[in-house]
């Protein structure tokens, strides 16, 4: 667990599904904060919240797949590790259900569960939970960066946004992976 005390970084940009702020205890990523009207503190950058805004400006203009920043997600325990870790193996430009990323953390009967890991992920996008959907397709919930419930059309259009940035990336075969 994090000192309350230790000190923190941030740094925040503007992308095509809201506000994105960066949050860095100095050594790792612990928090993508995510809203649809920025913030109104100044920011206090380090070298990990820039480069994650770097990979996350890359990732939105089409040049990157995945993410290398170094990650320690505050506040969870080993067992919501585990949910992060296979949830960051689904594969990008992808979706899977929450059933089958329940098999995919060896609680197959555990689609419930995959939703609060799903709910709970404290660095979107970096942590894809936007690529586990329901079993017949539906988008299923998303937090999407507002204070709006899972289910608002306006959550689930971003993470429809995302799905569709990444298989985009991917039919136009133009991308690099990176």
């Amino acid at each position: 667990m994090h000192n309350s005390n230790t000190q923190r970084f941030h740094l925040s940009c503007k992308t095509p599904v809201g506000w994105l702020r960066a949050i860095s205890d100095g050594s790792y990523l612990i928090h993508l904060d995510w809203n649809q009207i920025g913030w109104t503190d100044p920011d206090r950058p380090d070298h990990v919240s820039r480069e994650t805004i770097t990979q996350l400006k890359a990732y939105f203009a089409g040049q990157r797949t995945n993410f290398t920043m170094p990650l320690r997600p505050a506040n969870i325990s080993p067992a919501r590790q585990l949910w992060l870790n296979i949830m960051a193996s689904i594969p990008y430009g992808t979706t899977i259900s929450y059933a089958a990323f329940a098999a995919a953390a060896g609680a197959p009967n555990a689609a419930r569960a995959a939703g609060t890991a799903c709910a709970t992920n404290p660095i979107p996008i970096i942590y894809p939970c936007h690529r586990v959907v329901r079993k017949n397709g539906a988008l299923g919930h998303y937090g999407g960066g507002s204070q709006l419930a899972p289910n608002h059309k306006d959550n689930l259009a971003r993470k429809e946004f995302l799905i569709a940035h990444e298989k985009s990336q991917l039919d136009e075969g133009q991308l690099i992976l990176t």
